[in-house]
């Protein structure tokens, strides 16, 4: 009797002890927090508007890494006080109808960490602006840009029609909001300024013999028609470091940003208990996490 009863005490000690099993959805660990795959594929609706089905195992990995780091932050940030009123995550949820209670917690809470960490870092010295600006000469070198306006039509009957009251001289910009199909018509077809290489070679063969004023016959591709209209010509030339320096300084302060999150990241990631359950997931996980292949 009393060996039966040492015997059970012992195994309710064990079950004690055991580790509470982790549900068959989760795929990662942090800390106590459980992410499920149904998490990760929402995250990636989300953020790619992509099914994970549709990602090879390296993109995959990639982007899980990439969410299990937020969500590591996130957990950083509230175990060293940085938290948000329930009041302001709610107004946040009816701002983002697809949103969840949890994922705007999160992206508050990192936004918060982030900012406080911005706030702490010096303004970037005219020094540093000047030792930027010469290392990185070639970035301010501009190609010659032309400021271009469009008109799109689907029917080669239309087309010349718009092409006749050009040369009667009816308003391009009038044209296109009558007619264009383009998303831009109603701003005047306007596309902005582009350099080689952004359009295709055949619309930019044609675009950049073009004079300020001056409009494209109609380029026909294999389903619409198109005229281009050029309004201005920038020479290529050099961006001068005063019209720079607000561009470097905003880059410089990114950089430093940037530098200080990895940093964090590091140390959370030392600090916190984290597993990729590698067998659980649909893909072959490449990334760059803790792994745990027994769970």
């Amino acid at each position: 009797m009393r060996r039966g009863l040492l015997l059970c005490c012992l195994l309710i000690i064990a079950a004690c002890h055991r580790k509470p099993s982790i549900p068959p959805d989760v795929v990662a660990r942090v800390g106590e927090r459980m992410i499920t795959l149904a998490d990760f594929k929402r995250y990636l609706e989300r953020n790619t508007g992509t099914d994970l089905a549709q990602m090879g195992p390296e993109v995959a990995s990639a982007m899980l890494d990439q969410y299990v780091e937020e969500v590591i932050l996130s957990e950083y940030a509230a175990a060293h006080g940085v938290e948000i009123s329930a009041e302001k995550i709610a107004a946040a949820v009816r701002n983002d109808a697809g949103a969840t209670v949890i994922e705007k917690r999160d992206d508050m809470r990192r936004q918060k960490l982030i900012s406080d960490l911005s706030a702490d870092i010096a303004p970037t010295g005219d020094g540093e602006v000047r030792a930027y600006y010469q290392q990185h000469a070639a970035e301010f070198h501009t190609a010659e840009e032309l400021h271009v306006r469009q008109i799109l039509v689907h029917d080669e009957t239309t087309a010349d029609t718009i092409e006749q009251k050009l040369k009667r001289g009816v308003a391009f910009e009038d044209l296109s909001s009558q007619y264009s199909l383009a998303p831009n018509a109603k701003k005047g077809g306007e596309i902005g300024y582009v350099s080689r290489g952004e359009l295709p070679k055949m619309f930019e063969d044609e675009i950049f013999s073009l004079k300020p004023g001056a409009v494209s016959g109609v380029i026909r591709t294999e389903s619409s028609f198109h005229i281009f209209k050029v309004d201005e010509k920038r020479p290529p030339g050099v961006v001068d470091i005063q019209s720079a320096a607000p561009v470097i300084r905003e880059r410089l302060r990114e950089d430093a940003v940037r530098q200080r999150i990895l940093e964090l990241v590091g140390r959370a990631r030392r600090e916190v208990a984290i597993a990729v359950l590698t067998k659980r997931l649909p893909f072959r996980y490449t990334g760059t996490l803790p792994k745990s292949e027994n769970e």
